[in-house]
This record gives structure tokens, C-alpha cells and sequence, in this order.
């Protein structure tokens, strides 16, 4: 991920492109001028979607992470070989 922290869609610039008064795609008046919060143009590069939410990137990674059966007890794989098998 090139952009570890900072928000896809959002307001503010770095390092955080993050103002909880401007929720993603909203325009607000912030100070008397109007505001509004923009999409990046490539969301694969970041972990962060608007401030709150992963992007569907992120969350990709992690599902492959968990269904890998490392971090279960028994591990999935034991239990359920066609989780192995899933294209995520």
C-alpha cells in the first residue's frame, strides 16, 4: 500500500485527508469556505477508504490473511479445505 494511513476519500490533505465534519462525497462550509470531500483517483494504493472503513483492497488482504487458517485454532484448514479455495 503506498498510502498506509492517509484516506482515500476525504477532506484535510496529508497526512490524514481526514475531517470528521466532511464525510466522503459531502461538500460542507467549513470556516466560510465550501468543502468537499473527494475520492482518490487509485484506492488498490491505500488501506483507509474514508476515515472509518478499509478499502475493498484492504479488506481483500485481510480476509486472505485470516482464511489462510494461520490465525485460527484449529486452523481452517483442518476443518474446511474449501476456504483454502476461495478467489478473493
Amino acid at each position: 500500500f503506498e498510502q498506509p494511513i492517509m484516506a482515500c476519500c476525504g477532506y484535510g490533505g496529508p497526512p490524514l485527508n481526514y475531517d470528521s465534519r466532511v464525510t466522503c462525497g459531502n461538500t460542507k462550509i467549513l470556516n466560510g469556505t465550501t468543502v468537499t470531500a473527494k475520492g482518490c483517483n487509485d484506492s488498490s494504493e491505500y488501506i483507509n477508504w474514508d476515515g472509518i472503513h478499509y478499502t475493498e483492497t484492504a479488506n481483500q488482504y485481510v480476509a486472505s490473511q485470516i482464511l489462510t487458517g494461520k490465525y485460527s485454532d484449529p486452523p481452517f484448514s483442518d476443518k474446511m479445505p474449501f476456504l483454502l479455495k476461495l478467489k478473493i
